[in-house]
């Protein structure tokens, strides 16, 4: 089970009413901080900071245009300045561990280098700086956000104790905890715990080293324009190092194009981003809210079908009574048959672990996956899965369960159909055959309507 902040403090819906971002004590999330969100936030702590972290970048620019070369006094003092280690309490980017990745010495002494190339050549902009990663090797946005987290630092712990005053985190409160210098300390990972709003993040991409870079480039119409003129068709074939060299080389080394692209890069907004555009973080925050809100019956001395029966009960009950439903809204099909999916799943898990049961998720012994199998030796109950949006509600129940329960060896089955606003039809054609199948003494799947509709408010009904 993933560790929320929310979950560990026991602070239920406040941090969401706060419009803080509720992070996973144990790993990092897939999120980093957005320097032009920073510039355009409303969030009072952040309001300097962008102007902070310019001011930085400036200083450093100032002394690598003074210098005469890489042994000089003020290069060195470039060199000393650009050293940013990863702030380990906000818990962002791609660790999976303790400890991610910051600037290490090799890295920033490759930046300064080509940052006293670039302002020789006669650019001196600051942001130069907040586009290292369109033309340095290994650094993405996760590196960025590090950097952007060590010159704002100050703003975050202030944040982070206004925060805790407002939801009471204290040592009266929790004395199990240990405080230093007024900040909680995060005991999955032995460093102070940090908060951000979520109105300076926005999700970080998948590749790790930036290999959207193509994205990228053609949000910047300067960009975009020089290197269509330069490489043309090749680029298309062109790893991600080459363009890196190409970008490096004829755009930041050339004064003019380089102020363009700062323009451009100036103009863009980058409007507040939805966390939960994230369908894995999405889904974690459900899962816990799932297993927080159910009551955690003895399911050892039931049948693996009983036990599905119940679980599968405890989830509708989630979905149409306790607000499961929102889950779903503004989600795409595709999306919400992932959700609905690895949502139970992770309840299944958890169930199973604490009432010994086994659970398969997709299990295939080949005749196609089954979306659940739920078993204590070689008593199995098979659960297939469809939403009324999908077009083969009918088939899934006469045919795909049917062959999966063969496959398995089991008279259990059990068809779990979610109305997310799909044709109410196929609920009545499913309830149609399911009778039908009766009257001729077969054993159909024992059927569980979800309604997963948005509901009006209790006032309006």
């Amino acid at each position: 089970m993933a560790i929320f902040v929310s979950d560990e403090f026991d602070l239920g819906t406040l941090l969401d009413e706060l419009d803080v971002f509720d992070s996973l004590l144990d790993e990092d999330s897939n999120y980093f901080i957005n320097i032009k969100r920073l510039k355009n936030t409303d969030v009072l702590e952040f309001k300097e900071s962008y102007y902070k972290i310019n001011d930085y970048f400036r200083n450093i620019g100032i002394l690598l245009k003074a210098s005469k070369n890489k042994d000089d006094k003020n290069y060195r003092t470039a060199l000393k300045m650009f050293k940013f280690s990863e702030v380990r309490g906000i818990n962002l980017g791609f660790s999976k561990g303790k400890r991610g990745s910051g600037f290490g010495k090799i890295l920033s002494t490759q930046i300064i280098q080509d940052a006293f190339e670039i302002i020789k050549s006669g650019s001196e902009q600051p942001e130069i700086f907040h586009l290292t990663s369109l033309f340095e090797e290994n650094v993405g946005p996760d590196r960025l956000s590090d950097m952007i987290a060590t010159l704002i630092y100050e703003d975050i712990v202030q944040y982070t104790k206004n925060i805790f005053n407002k939801v009471a985190i204290n040592k009266e409160n929790y004395p199990e905890y240990h405080f230093e210098n007024g900040s909680i300390i995060n005991p999955y990972k032995e460093c102070e715990l940090l908060l951000l709003p979520k109105d300076v993040l926005h999700e970080l991409p998948i590749a790790k080293d930036w290999d959207d870079i193509d994205r990228v480039i053609r949000e910047n119409e300067t960009i975009c324009r020089e290197i269509s003129e330069i490489v043309g068709e090749e680029w298309r074939r062109l790893t991600v190092g080459k363009k890196k060299y190409y970008i490096k080389k004829y755009i930041f080394m050339k004064p003019k194009i380089l102020r363009s692209v700062v323009d451009d890069y100036n103009a863009a907004v980058v409007e507040k981003y939805d966390i939960y555009q994230n369908i894995d973080y999405r889904i974690t925050k459900i899962i816990n809210g799932l297993i927080n809100a159910v009551s955690h019956t003895s399911m050892i001395q039931k049948n693996s079908f009983e036990a599905s029966i119940e679980i599968i009960e405890n989830f509708k009950n989630w979905i149409e009574n306790q607000k499961g439903y929102s889950v779903l809204e503004n989600v795409d099909t595709r999306n919400a048959e992932k959700i609905i999916q690895r949502s139970l799943h992770g309840y299944i898990e958890y169930y199973c672990h604490v009432h010994e049961l086994d659970i398969s998720p997709e299990s295939n012994t080949g005749r196609g996956p089954v979306d659940f199998k739920i078993s204590r030796g070689l008593d199995k109950t098979v659960i297939e899965i469809k939403l009324t949006t999908n077009s083969q509600v009918l088939h899934g129940f006469e045919v795909q369960i049917e062959e999966y329960a063969k496959s398995e060896g089991t008279q259990n089955k059990i068809f779990m159909l979610v109305d997310n606003g799909g044709s109410s039809i196929c609920i009545d054609k499913v309830y149609e055959s399911y009778e039908m199948r009766k009257l001729n003494k077969e054993n159909p799947a024992t059927i569980i309507v979800i309604d997963a509709k948005p509901k009006a408010s209790a006032s309006k009904f």
